[in-house]
Parts: C-alpha cells; sequence; structure tokens
C-alpha cells in the first residue's frame, strides 16, 4: 500500500491488528465508566445534549493525558510503509454522535458537507477514522469522490482559524457564549455525486483518506449513539516538499499545522515549513 495513492484520492478500510486493537481498550473502559448507569451506547442518546457534551469532554481529557493510546498508531503506519519519526498529529478526538442528532437545534451547521481544508487543515492531510462502537451502514459519514479534483463554490473564504479559536475551536461546546459567531464552511450549491461513499464499521475497523475529500456527517437513525475515534496527521518529509492533493477550491485562512505534534516528541515542525507549505497550497 502506497500512502502517496490518498493524496490521488484512493480511499482504503483495513483492519486493525490485535496488538493496535488493545491500546484502545483504555477508551472504552472510559465510555462505560461514564456512562455507568446502563448500556453506554443507549445512555448517551438518551441524556440531554449539554450533559452529553460535558460527559465526552471529561473522556477526551483522560484520553488527551493518557500518551500510551498512541501506541495503536504504530502498526498502522507500519502496515502504510510510514516512517513513524516522521509523522504529526493533531489531538485524538473521541466523536459520540447520539441517535437522532441532525435533530437538534444547532446541529445542522456541525454537519455540513465540506473538505478539511476549508478549516484550515493542510491541503496534504491524511485522516483516519476509527469506529469504538457499531456504526451501521448510513449512520456513519458519506464520501463524494467525485469531487476531489473538482471544485464546488464554497463559502470557506470567510473562515479565520485565530477568529475560530477564539469562539471555542474544534468540538466546542453548542452553548459557548460566541458560537452565533462560528462560521462552518459549506458548498454554496447541492452536492451531486452519482457515487457516494458511505462509511461505517466495528470496532476493529479503520478507514484511512485524505482530507481534501468532500465528506460530511450523514443523520444517525440507528437506535443508538455511534462513538468513533478521528486521527488527523502529515507527514513531515510530504509538508515540506509540497506534496498532497491540489487545492482546487479552499480559500480558508490561517493554519491548523501548529496544533499538529510530532507523534514520538511532541514538537511541531519548523516555521519555515509551515508557512512556506501554506503559501505553496493557497489558491491562486
Amino acid at each position: 500500500m502506497d500512502i502517496l495513492s490518498l493524496y490521488e484520492g484512493n480511499t482504503y478500510q483495513g483492519s486493525l491488528s490485535n496488538e493496535s486493537k488493545s491500546f484502545l481498550n483504555p477508551i472504552h473502559n472510559y465510555i462505560k465508566e461514564e456512562f455507568s448507569n446502563g448500556i453506554p451506547t443507549l445512555v448517551s442518546s438518551e441524556i440531554s445534549y449539554p450533559e452529553l457534551q460535558s460527559s465526552m469532554a471529561k473522556i477526551r481529557s483522560r484520553i488527551y493525558e493518557n500518551v500510551s493510546i498512541k501506541g495503536f498508531l504504530f502498526p498502522i503506519l507500519e502496515e502504510w510503509k510510514v516512517d513513524t519519526n516522521d509523522v504529526y498529529v493533531d489531538l485524538f478526538r473521541l466523536r459520540c454522535v447520539p441517535n437522532g442528532f441532525h435533530t437538534l437545534e444547532g446541529a445542522k451547521s456541525v454537519q455540513y458537507i465540506h473538505r478539511d481544508p476549508w478549516y484550515a487543515n493542510p491541503q496534504n492531510q491524511i485522516n483516519l477514522w476509527i469506529p469504538i462502537t457499531k456504526v451501521e451502514l448510513g449512520s456513519g459519514f458519506s464520501l463524494y469522490p467525485s469531487y476531489f479534483g473538482k471544485p464546488i463554490q464554497n463559502n470557506s473564504s470567510l473562515f479565520e482559524y485565530e477568529h475560530w479559536k477564539k469562539t471555542g475551536g474544534f468540538q466546542t461546546s453548542m452553548t459557548h457564549p460566541r458560537i452565533s459567531e462560528k462560521v462552518f464552511p459549506k458548498p454554496s450549491l447541492e452536492v451531486k455525486d452519482p457515487n457516494p461513499l458511505s462509511v461505517y464499521g466495528d470496532f476493529g475497523d479503520y478507514f484511512i483518506f485524505a482530507s481534501h475529500h468532500l465528506h460530511g456527517t450523514n443523520d444517525n437513525t440507528q437506535g443508538c449513539s455511534r462513538f468513533s475515534l478521528e486521527v488527523r496527521l502529515v507527514i513531515g518529509e510530504h509538508t515540506k516538499a509540497h506534496i498532497g492533493p491540489k487545492n482546487v477550491d479552499n480559500q480558508s485562512q490561517g493554519t491548523t499545522l501548529y496544533e499538529m505534534k510530532h507523534l514520538m516528541s511532541g514538537g511541531i515542525l519548523p516555521t519555515e515549513i509551515i508557512q512556506s507549505y501554506v503559501k505553496g497550497s493557497a489558491l491562486l
């Protein structure tokens, strides 16, 4: 498997090794402990959304503090022949989409179809999606492959990453006092793809794709919550050499590259490399 093929629009669904799965067991434990008064996937869909957000914040803090969890990545990177000493990752994001989330006030903006670069993510970012609990067909997320190299009109020019951080950043509470100021990039035209790809699975599966793909969260109608882990990463040498998908329609301002930490040391890419990459990725 060639990691460069992802930059051409290819996607891949694989299986986690037993070694990888063992590093993720603490996440299952955190979920069970936080929703201990019943079946977690049911309890998390029955409580109020503010309660759910509070519980998820606690679980995420425990994930951020547990440095051993990142061990699950090494077998995957080895499978893709990626040098672990050249990988930079964002915070591992545990996401919970409760049953019927799409009916909640304010949920629509979170589910907009988008490219991650519209949110100031680097063009060469690679996304790894891992279902922590079962995600049924149609209740996961969808990709629209026909748009990989084709632009679509959007409002990413209104997105400024510094302002985004000041208004709560990613995974902010829907009750944040400045939530109304946030800009959620989305297409200005209807997305029409003859062959959309629906992504789903169960614990033990993983799905890897270039974040440049147009994609969006599907409505969860499976009767219970779905939990998934989302990992965003870049490869240092690819960033330095400006290797990645061509920017066809992103006009966002700023970059999340300063948030991407070296998998081993926790350091960031040199500022000159980040600035060069951002400049080289700008829409001409």
